[in-house]
């Protein structure tokens, strides 16, 4: 009896952890934990790492499977009915497990002319084509005139806004970005070929070789082109920092494949994803919009430009204590128009006054879409912020009028919070 008992307590930890194992088995199947935003039903803001947004159900478990036909999940209940890709807002893969680092860092940050941006280990380029040995997505040969800009140098505070600040100037030839201190400096020129140690620029006729170590960021010349490409289907985002746009996509067991905007195949691990964003397909953001016509006309001597995606005073848009990070804020009294061009259905908004002026505030706000009024509305800081959820099929026109309302202007800071056009 001794031995028996001695035998059972041994044999007690193999057991446990024999169960153990079987325990586990189910989650080490290769499904991944997502989230994942739709279009169905009445728009609600749903709380994000980045803010909320406008969604409609939000469908949470486990990836089976997507495919150009939808979205399949799995929840502690079973599988959840198919979300058609049409339906698809995004998708966010949660972070349940530590993803091991790269052996080697970052050596440059690519971006591309459609915005697209890859870090990468090496890159050689020539003045037809430039070979990228990138991060996450392998060994890459893309045409030149699709690299719009290359940083070599740390995104360090200051210095990588002022590199920021270079991007969206308007340059006539190439930008070689040289780092000095703690300032960065720039030479316009032709570059020539890029390896690891130097970048060839024609400076003045001169060819100069400058070494690799002294390049902050080099920035190239792009001619508008209006050569057609496939239309993006979402633009995916890796936890690196990596996002680019897919024509293509799906995901099958732990492997995401799918098709860049030139046209290469990447694949990469699903535990890489951070979230493919379905949106830019669907949605268009007025934030993002440039008006066509803009009107202001104070109540006093103060004068109040609208803002776009930050509110009245340069902070966060904050609605009934809900912070979004797109939307528009706007003071009485203000009138915007939008171009439509018939190509969208519904405009959709989260209506209210901003929470940082309190419960004062009080606008009279008319939204219409080809003279047509679509929404009349007082809208008062001791108000519940509201859903503005409008039919304009085939409209060409959109026009957002903020009036004054019963209370001079004394706070009157409208959010117009996710406003935005859903094709």
């Amino acid at each position: 009896m001794r031995r028996m008992a001695h035998w059972q307590a041994l044999m007690r930890p193999v057991v446990s952890a024999f169960c153990l194992v079987l325990v586990l088995v189910p989650a080490a199947v290769g499904q991944q934990a997502v989230e994942v935003l739709t279009l169905r039903d009445q728009p609600q803001p749903v709380a994000t790492g980045g803010g909320f947004v406008l969604a409609g159900e939000k469908v949470s478990g486990r990836l089976v499977s997507l495919t150009k036909a939808g979205v399949t999940v799995e929840g502690k209940e079973g599988r959840f009915p198919l979300v058609p890709t049409g339906q698809v807002l995004d998708i966010r893969f949660p972070l349940t497990e530590r993803v091991s680092k790269p052996a080697k860092p970052v050596a440059a940050w690519v971006r591309m002319v459609d915005g697209s941006r890859i870090g990468c280990r090496a890159v050689v380029a020539t003045p037809r084509q430039v070979k990228l040995q990138t991060q996450h997505l392998g060994e890459m040969a893309v045409p030149a005139a699709r690299i719009s800009a290359v940083r070599f140098g740390k995104a360090e505070r200051g210095v990588v806004d002022s590199w920021r600040d270079l991007l969206v100037r308007e340059i006539k030839r190439d930008r070689l970005v040289i780092l000095k201190g703690k300032t960065l400096d720039y030479l316009d020129g032709v570059v020539g070929e890029i390896n690891d140690k130097q970048v060839n620029f024609l400076l003045d006729g001169d060819e100069i070789p400058v070494p690799l170590e002294r390049v902050y960021g080099i920035i190239f010349f792009r001619k508008a082109t209006s050569q057609a490409v496939s239309p993006k289907v979402c633009q995916a985002a890796l936890r690196g920092g990596d996002t680019f746009g897919l024509t293509a996509v799906s995901v099958e067991g732990k492997t995401c494949q799918g098709v860049l905007a030139g046209g290469a195949k990447v694949s990469l691990p699903v535990a890489q994803l951070e979230r493919l964003d379905f949106a830019a397909s669907r949605i268009i953001y007025l934030s993002a919009m440039t008006p066509r016509d803009v009107e202001h006309v104070p109540y006093f001597d103060v004068t109040w430009k609208y803002r776009r995606d930050r509110n009245l005073d340069g902070g966060p848009l904050k609605v009934g204590g809900q912070r979004f990070a797109r939307g528009l804020a706007l003071h009485s009294k203000t009138r915007l128009v939008y171009s439509l061009a018939a190509r969208h259905r519904r405009f959709q908004a989260w209506m209210g006054i901003d929470a940082l002026v309190g419960r004062r505030g009080n606008v009279h706000v008319v939204i219409s879409a080809d003279g047509k009024t679509l929404l009349e509305t007082d809208v008062k800081g001791t108000d519940k912020p509201r859903l503005v959820d409008l039919d304009v099929t085939g409209r060409r026109q959109l026009q957002i009028l903020v009036d004054f309302g019963g209370d001079l202007d004394i706070a009157d800071h409208l959010d117009l919070a996710e406003a935005r056009l859903i094709r």
